[in-house]
């Protein structure tokens, strides 16, 4: 008999994963062998308080979640993108920081840091620690059932594994795993959550300084004084990056983040229509005008240009 797949969840602690790792917890659907938590110790305060409270649901129904990391992202980024910090033949990822040439031409930089911080990270604990493979040992075909938070409205984040030894899995839209009656948006995770556990905030899992935030985002963070000055302080020290043809930015606006207007066009006097009237985390009557995914840009977009660092 076919020994079967260790059932391991991708955790990212913001609603759609939480709500996996609860159904999986409540047996909604079928029991986790693992969740796993990349840190790139960079979150919220309140990102690791929801982690911790997770923990504790998923130790009730005997499931372990396990925190990885690579390292500080902030510190990996102070270090390789300051003049005079960088260490010599040591190679740093980078983060999608929005660049503006002399010429006055805007750009973004290769996001490597999902890869280096969060993928890397989860996948070298799976197989060395959960499978216990020795570095470059192959691994049993189709050995791994990795789970991912991917809710109905963003399927264009589903792919297929190109490592022989997992297969990837979509509980909320049925993809591998079918025990859900119906597909689940965001929305809807957001209102099973509140069903089943009333007056449980799930904030939304980001590392603090994300150059891909929103406005709205970049408000909230400008809330907490603490938070606020820490990525001030890295959008200040990247502005000028060693190998850079350029001044670096974390807004996208490409200006000093200390120094972005942040508020509504309707804090700004401007009139919103009728229809934009609706809450969207900051009043009932102030929803901004919604921005493109830079996560997953469209194919044709001829004017975006990314930079790359000299070598």
């Amino acid at each position: 008999m076919k020994k079967q797949p260790l059932k391991i969840l991708s955790l990212g602690a913001g609603v759609q994963s939480t709500a996996v790792l609860l159904m999986s917890c409540r047996g909604i659907l079928p029991k986790l062998d693992a969740a796993i938590f990349a840190d790139t110790q960079w979150e919220a305060p309140a990102v690791y308080e929801h982690l911790s409270w997770l923990e504790n649901e998923a130790a009730k129904a005997g499931i372990p979640v396990h925190r990885v990391t690579a390292g500080s992202l902030r510190k990996h980024t102070l270090e390789g993108f300051v003049r005079g910090s960088k260490n010599e033949g040591r190679r740093y990822a980078s983060m999608p920081m929005h660049v503006l040439s002399p010429e006055g031409v805007r750009g973004i930089l290769r996001r490597q840091c999902t890869s280096e911080f969060k993928i890397g990270p989860v996948e070298r604990f799976i197989r060395r620690e959960l499978l216990g493979l020795a570095k470059g040992q192959k691994a049993p075909k189709d050995c791994v059932e990795q789970w991912f938070g991917i809710s109905a409205d963003e399927l264009r984040r589903v792919h297929v594994s190109k490592a022989h030894w997992k297969t990837h899995a979509y509980p909320l839209v049925g993809l591998i795993v079918k025990d859900l009656n119906r597909s689940y948006t965001r929305a809807m995770c957001i209102d099973w959550l509140e069903e089943h556990y009333p007056g449980r905030h799930v904030p939304r899992s980001a590392c603090i300084g994300c150059p891909y935030h929103s406005d709205d985002e970049w408000w909230q963070i400008k809330g907490d004084p603490d938070l606020w000055a820490d990525v001030v302080e890295v959008d200040e020290a990247i502005r000028h990056a060693e190998g850079m043809n350029g001044q670096v930015f974390l807004h996208r606006s490409c200006r000093p983040l200390r120094e972005v207007d942040l508020r509504t066009p309707e804090e700004k006097g401007q009139s919103v229509m009728p229809f934009a009237r609706k809450c969207h985390g900051r009043n009932a009557s102030a929803k901004r005008k919604r921005q493109p995914d830079r996560r997953h840009p469209p194919a044709r977009n001829h004017r975006r240009r990314t930079y790359q660092r000299a070598s």
